[in-house]
């Protein structure tokens, strides 16, 4: 199982998939729209529609991608938010998914985080829920989202998680977003319940950022018996979390205002 579209190993070209390159630091901007059940079966991903900004020079040059990767991210994110329908008043779930205590696992938790949140306002219409890992609550993060959806009549739900890759140049410098929704541990085939609009009945909008990959991807060979794969990151982990969930964050608090 895969968590980047553009790495299940399919043909993407015959299914639309389209890149544009943008005009500074080699940033490439991709789009696939899964339209059809055909089409699902053979990528291994849910309809939907995929974005996905690969910026490879962001190590070098973080701060100078801001103002560029918010306005791609933006205009991108309206179209999704036009094509389900969400408005500003709707009552939106924002969801942390993944383990606060290990940085390459927390870019969902710090990204709702960073979301600018005002409990208190008369009307308030966003809420945020960082579920944590089975492993620490001994409950499904579905379980647990699919109830404040329906206690709190929720009319979409906003995800965001780490992901893997198979790539280690794209650990930290790829941004995927979606209108697909996720299933949890899904690449590290630790499956969780699907979290999307057919599970949910709301819209499920999801954004994720590559910060592990297995040894598995690298070719490292474990030794014989050895029961569960090693996960890896990299060094500069903690800023590159620390600046796309801050991203991210900035581009939701811009459509909020």
């Amino acid at each position: 199982m895969f968590d980047l579209i553009d790495e299940c190993g399919e043909d993407l070209t015959s299914c639309g998939y389209e890149t544009v390159k943008l005009n500074r630091f080699d940033i490439c901007a991709s789009k696939l729209f899964v339209d059809t059940a055909q089409k699902a079966k053979r990528l291994g991903f849910d309809k939907g529609h995929y974005f996905i900004m690969n910026a490879p020079l962001l190590s070098s040059f973080m701060e100078e991608h801001r103002e560029i990767l918010l306005a791609e991210v933006g205009y991108r994110l309206e179209f999704l938010l036009k094509e389900n329908k969400i408005k500003k008043k709707s009552r939106i779930l924002f969801v942390g998914i993944g383990n606060p205590q290990i940085v390459a696992d927390s870019f969902g938790v710090r990204a709702v985080n960073k979301i600018s949140f005002f409990p208190y306002k008369k009307n308030n219409r966003i809420f945020k829920l960082m579920p944590n890992i089975f492993a620490n609550t001994g409950l499904n993060a579905y379980d647990v989202i699919r109830l404040v959806v329906e206690a709190f009549d929720i009319s979409a739900v906003f995800l965001f998680d780490s992901l893997a890759t198979t790539n280690i140049s794209r650990l930290g410098t790829s941004l995927q977003f979606n209108d697909a929704g996720l299933t949890p541990g899904s690449a590290m085939n630790n499956f969780g319940m699907p979290i999307n609009k057919t599970t949910l009945n709301v819209p499920c909008i999801t954004f994720g950022v590559p910060m592990m990959i297995s040894s598995r991807s690298l070719g490292v060979k474990q030794g014989k018996g050895a029961k569960t794969e090693i996960v890896l990151t990299e060094k500069d982990a903690e800023e590159k979390v620390e600046f796309l969930s801050s991203l991210v964050a900035q581009v939701i608090d811009s459509w909020l205002e």
